[in-house]
């Protein structure tokens, strides 16, 4: 209402959420975009993205847009995320359980100072994102202690969860964001997002839970 008070277009990037944990438009938003190649291909395959409106705004703003700059996906590009949809639901509710239970684990773990997920009680937004999402989404973040070196010898010390900056793939993925992601930002700047040197990030994927908390049980106390 904020937004729309002041006559701005309210847009949402759903990416983390997904349009099956999270429905921006029914909340009020009137853009919803999206990153394609992330839960909606779910398998690292295609590059894309894709952008949800009203008939107004896609016809009247976006088409004419399109049509005079050209960045359109490939027919096979589209095709691959379309026909990804149909297991979407699917792997976004295994994901999110399973990130659930890791968060879960990751606060009881020696090691670890704190960890970030809308799903958990001591995530400062917990209520919000109860009250307007399904599940608290597939990444899990935590910081390790030891700074780098720790996060470099946890990461370095999983076998099951591969090294990539992705997220949303059916493969557990974990990256770290100091290093990667937010490297731009510098100590300042990521100091002020709570990043800090220790900061490490999971997406889980659709492997069983157990085996990937084995598998950070065991990178963590190596």
């Amino acid at each position: 209402d904020l937004a729309h008070n002041a006559g701005a277009t309210v847009v949402v990037d759903n990416v983390f959420a997904t349009p099956v944990l999270q429905k921006p438009l029914e909340l009020g938003a009137d853009v919803v975009v999206y990153s394609t190649t992330k839960h909606i291909d779910g398998q690292g395959r295609t590059l894309g993205g894709a952008i949800l409106g009203t008939d107004e705004y896609i016809y009247e703003r976006l088409q004419p847009f399109m049509r005079h700059t050209g960045p359109a996906m490939s027919p096979f590009n589209a095709w691959v995320a379309l026909k990804s949809l149909e297991t979407l639901r699917l792997r976004v509710n295994h994901m999110a359980t399973s990130a659930k239970s890791l968060a879960v684990r990751l606060e009881q773990l020696p090691g670890v100072e704190r960890v970030w997920y809308p799903g958990l009680e001591s995530h400062p937004q917990h209520d919000l994102a109860a009250k307007q999402m399904r599940a608290g989404g597939t990444v899990v973040t935590f910081e390790v202690s030891g700074g780098t070196p720790a996060a470099f010898r946890f990461i370095n010390g999983l076998d099951l969860i591969d090294i990539s900056n992705n997220l949303g793939d059916s493969k557990s993925l974990v990256t770290h964001p100091a290093t990667t992601t937010h490297r731009r930002l510098g100590v300042d700047g990521r100091a002020a997002m709570g990043i800090t040197d220790g900061v490490v990030r999971i997406s889980t994927g659709l492997e069983d839970i157990e085996d990937l908390t084995e598998d950070v049980e065991k990178a963590l106390a190596g």
